[in-house]
């Protein structure tokens, strides 16, 4: 009996030995779950002006240890460290604010930051300045081009655009008629212009001014200017008639016109050939050229500036005109081209023609013209049966100088016959050699 109890007792020591040995062995076998704390660090910056911005927020946790961050509001958005295990940095951005102010909520990992932004200021556009044209300046293009400086700009402003108004009332009514105008048109770098897309009337003044906007925000007009497109362009010639010789001969024709006005010259006669230039702008003058004649008279015309300018020349062949210069204080009697005036009793320069009649018709009257410039111009003329021509200046005359400065000598002798035919010569034109006076000091 004791034996049998003996062995029961043993049995029973040997089961609670293996019970603990069993526990011992499980709690060996069975990882421990680490405690897990997230900390989120202290926000860089929670208010925000109505501009927007960035900002950041240090997150500390434990390794292993997973976090997550949300916005509650759609203008701020997460750009970095939406989740994370471990140590990290939450970054964040503010939209700018075109409204009333607003908050948000951005939690991370436990933690709630409340993120708030200033309402917009509201924006402000000043008026532009007009810079061309003003003043009422007279342009020539029927579409002109208007320009202004740009305006200023404060606070919050969208996309701006400009508004241009042009109209011939300083009023600018609402009348399609008479105000015209442009809106949407884009700003540009520093200036902004619009060319008017329609013809403007002739001799109008114009008034104009624009605006700028946003579409929300608005600035005021511009101080209004004026311009002036250019009247009907009317032009007047002189002389508007020629009598040519037969030899032919130079012609000027003087024009008169608006100084915004442009004119062209044509010849409608092949004898009669324009000197380069043969166009211009406002008054001016025009050169031509008319070739002897072998024929008959005939008539050509030049159209200048819308005028017609008349040629009539005579037959050909009738008379052969001619000159020459004497100097007798210096060539004596051998021809020259040069004329010195050097007396302060005056020098005296001598004319001769040398024309012939090509027939039995005789000559009957010598027609000289004589200029020359000495400070102003010096006219010399003389109509008669003499074909002799003497003119006399004196020494020291305003252009004069003491090596005697060398002056064109224009030179102009029509012949007449005794049937009443005509020619004329030129110097410098045809056979004939250009002429001159020397201007000399006393």
């Amino acid at each position: 009996m004791r034996n049998a109890d003996r062995r029961l007792v043993a049995a029973a020591v040997l089961l609670v030995l293996a019970v603990a040995c069993t526990k011992n062995n499980n709690n060996a076998n069975t990882p421990t779950t680490p405690s897990c704390t997230v900390t989120a660090g202290t926000i860089s910056t929670s208010s925000f002006a109505a501009a927007g911005g960035t900002g950041s927020v240090p997150v500390t946790a434990g390794t292993g240890c997973s976090w997550t961050a949300t916005s509650s509001a759609t203008f701020v958005t997460i750009t970095s460290g939406a989740s994370g295990s471990g140590n990290g940095t939450v970054n964040f951005t503010v939209a700018a604010n075109s409204g009333a102010s607003r908050t948000a909520t951005l939690a991370i990992g436990g933690t709630s930051f409340t993120i708030s932004q200033s309402a917009a200021v509201p924006g402000n556009l000043s008026a532009p300045a007009a810079t061309s044209p003003v003043s009422g300046l007279t342009v020539t293009d029927t579409r002109p081009t208007l320009v202004v400086s740009n305006a200023t700009a404060s606070g919050t402003v969208g996309t701006i655009t400009y508004r241009f108004e042009i109209s011939d009332l300083p009023t600018f009514p609402n009348e399609p008629v008479r105000t015209f105008t442009a809106d949407g048109i884009a700003q540009g770098s520093g200036t902004t212009s619009w060319q008017v897309n329609r013809d403007l009337g002739p001799d109008v003044l114009w008034y104009w001014h624009a605006r700028a906007t946003d579409g929300t925000t608005t600035g005021a007009y511009s101080a209004t200017e004026t311009f002036r497109t250019v009247g009907p362009c009317t032009f007047t010639v002189s002389p508007a008639s020629f009598s040519i010789g037969g030899t032919g001969g130079t012609i000027v024709v003087t024009i008169g016109g608006p100084s915004t006005c442009n004119w062209t010259a044509t010849s409608n006669a092949s004898f009669i050939t324009i000197t380069p230039p043969s166009s211009g702008t406002g008054s001016g003058s025009v050169t031509a050229s008319v070739a002897a004649n072998s024929g008959a008279a005939r008539t050509g015309t030049l159209t200048v500036g819308g005028q017609t300018v008349t040629v009539n020349q005579s037959a050909g062949g009738a008379i052969s005109v001619s000159f020459r210069m004497r100097d007798p204080a210096v060539s004596g009697a051998s021809p020259t081209t040069e004329c010195r005036i050097t007396s302060s009793s005056a020098s005296t320069c001598v004319l001769e023609s040398t024309s012939f009649p090509l027939g039995t018709n005789g000559l009957v009257k010598f027609d000289w013209a004589v200029q020359f410039t000495d400070g102003d111009v010096k006219t010399f003329s003389q109509s008669s049966a003499d074909s002799t021509f003497s003119f006399s200046w004196t020494c020291g005359g305003p252009q004069s100088t003491t090596d005697g400065v060398s002056q064109p000598l224009s030179v102009t002798l029509t012949v007449t016959d005794t049937t009443g035919a005509t020619a004329s010569a030129s110097a410098g034109s045809g056979n004939q050699p250009p002429l001159f006076v020397r201007l000399f000091k006393c």
